[in-house]
């Protein structure tokens, strides 16, 4: 007998699968000092959950389940936390020194409070703070590690007010909170701040059209002809030949342990034989991208996110996947060209389905970059892809970023 949705019995918290998506804190020198881990489950707030006593166990079980160090590797974990996590949040098994709690602003402080989150920090645990509230009851500030700011909501003088009076407290760095371009990063990275986060780097940017530099042309150059289809594998061949550094990288590359191949490759020629040329074309793109020593690496790991997350999630759905890692991955060449995405893909051969997904997000390449950049920055309206439940998408963006660590790591 079946059932329909409305006669379904409730699912408890421990039987939902939950979406994990993460955002990037930067350092000012444009590292990354961890990530904030996002959580949803079928059903929640768009905002997505807010851990209930009930809900902490499932975070924590998901977190294991998956491996915390697949969602952020060696840097830190950001969790945003109620006062009934914090009262659990002993009893599970997390690893303490690679997780900082982020405390809502409006947590009504006791003295029973400030016992249990110095016990938390004797752990091991961060502490994040922010909000007016504990500007006006200091009693957290000497507790903290991090006071966050959302500097979208100050004026310029109220700013450089707080971040005198922040500064007294040594044991405090500064986190700016909804940075939204690189002039507003460098400007906060002056005035002392030591974390920011927002959509400073993945978002979409209106760039002045200018001359390409000697080397963006070269690779430019090197692009257009890996995705001809029509260049002759010999023309394919001597391209890459001609870029020795290239050539070097991509033969190191693939005989790397990451790459798994069988037997080892000595020859470009070989490589392209064995490999054939849509995967070729994948790395020598990825390889020559990788080479522009002026953009912060950070961008390259947001462009190899996407085109490893768009891959994965047509390969997830049953659909050739040649094309979707291509999508993905161009759909960054404005940050990493910094040049209009149009003007750009205007000087490469590729495929109009192709342009019209990275430029209009048409079709099921379209459909599979706006999930993509969804899980980027946490848009959980827009995570889905065909039929893919929550867990399958979960489990495809776990394998994007453990794939996207170990490749960056080649470079």
């Amino acid at each position: 007998m079946h059932t329909t949705a409305a006669e379904q019995p409730e699912r408890s918290p421990s039987e939902q699968e939950i979406i994990v998506a993460r955002q990037p804190i930067y350092n000012n020198g444009m590292g990354v000092f961890g990530y904030e881990l996002l959580f949803r489950s079928p059903g929640d707030d768009p905002k997505g959950l807010r851990p209930t006593e009930a809900t902490a166990q499932v975070l924590a079980s998901t977190i294991l389940e998956f491996g915390l160090n697949q969602f952020v590797n060696d840097r830190k974990a950001v969790i945003n936390v109620t006062r009934a996590f914090i009262e659990v949040i002993a009893e599970i098994q997390l690893p303490p020194d690679q997780i900082v709690l982020d405390l809502p602003d409006n947590l009504a402080i006791n003295e029973e409070l400030i016992a249990r989150l110095e016990e938390l920090r004797s752990m091991g645990y961060g502490l994040s703070i922010g909000g007016l509230s504990n500007l006006k009851d200091q009693r957290l500030l000497p507790i903290a590690d991090i006071f966050r700011v959302d500097v979208q909501r100050i004026t310029a003088s109220q700013l450089d007010a707080l971040t005198k009076f922040l500064r007294r407290h040594k044991n405090l760095a500064l986190q700016a909170l909804k940075v939204e371009t690189m002039e507003e990063y460098r400007s906060y990275c002056d005035q002392g701040f030591d974390y920011l986060q927002g959509y400073f780097l993945s978002r979409p940017r209106v760039y002045v059209s200018r001359d390409l530099s000697t080397n963006k042309l070269a690779i430019l150059q090197l692009l257009s002809v890996a995705h001809n289809p029509d260049t002759p594998i010999q023309e394919l061949e001597r391209q890459i030949m001609h870029d020795v550094s290239l050539s070097y990288k991509l033969i190191r590359l693939i005989n790397a342990p990451f790459f798994g191949v069988p037997q080892k490759i000595d020859s470009i020629q070989r490589a392209i034989v064995l490999l054939g040329r849509d995967e070729i074309r994948k790395w020598v793109s990825l390889l020559a991208l990788s080479g522009m020593s002026d953009e912060p690496p950070a961008i390259m790991e947001i462009a190899v996110l996407r085109a490893k997350m768009c891959e994965l999630l047509a390969e997830k759905a049953g659909l050739p996947k040649d094309r979707y890692f291509t999508v993905g991955m161009f759909s960054a060449l404005d940050m990493l060209m910094r040049q209009p995405i149009k003007n750009i893909l205007s000087r490469l051969p590729l495929n109009e389905t192709v342009k019209a997904a990275i430029l209009e997000r048409r079709g099921t390449l379209g459909d599979a970059l706006s999930c993509a950049l969804a899980m980027e920055n946490a848009q959980w309206s827009g995570i889905g892809f065909m039929d893919l439940g929550p867990g399958e998408l979960s489990e495809v963006y776990r394998q994007a970023i453990q794939w996207t660590e170990g490749m960056i790591g080649q470079f």
